[in-house]
C-alpha cells in the first residue's frame, strides 16, 4: 500500500471510530469476544435469520464476518442483552460494522 493510501486509510479509520455508537455490541465486535450469557445476536435477512447464542463460544466479529460472507449484509441486526434489546437497520450499522470487523479479524 502506498504512503498516500496508508494515510487515507488511517484517516478513514479514525473518522469511523468517531461515528461508531459505543455499545456493548461494538465492544464485543472490537474484541472479537464471545457473547456473554443471557444475551443473543440475530442477523435478520429477508426470509430467514441467523442467530448466535452464547453457547457458540465464537467471537462475535468472526461470526458476523462468516454470516456476511455466506449471506451478505443483513437488513437488521438485533442484539439482546440482559439490559435491553438494541435493533439497528442496515443504514445504521453498515458504516461502522465493516470497519470494526476488519479491525477485529
Amino acid at each position: 500500500m502506498s504512503q498516500k493510501n496508508q494515510t487515507a486509510h488511517k484517516n478513514h479509520s479514525h473518522r469511523y471510530r468517531e461515528d461508531v455508537p459505543r455499545t456493548m455490541l461494538t465492544r464485543l465486535i472490537e474484541q472479537d469476544a464471545p457473547l456473554f450469557s443471557h444475551s443473543h445476536l440475530v442477523l435478520m435477512y429477508g426470509f430467514f435469520q441467523a442467530e448466535m447464542a452464547p453457547e457458540a463460544n465464537q467471537g462475535v466479529a468472526s461470526w458476523i464476518r462468516d454470516c456476511i460472507r455466506q449471506y451478505g449484509l443483513p437488513s437488521l441486526v438485533r442484539f439482546d442483552s440482559h439490559r435491553r434489546a438494541q435493533i439497528f437497520r442496515r443504514d445504521q450499522f453498515q458504516p461502522w460494522i465493516e470497519p470494526l470487523i476488519d479491525q477485529a479479524c
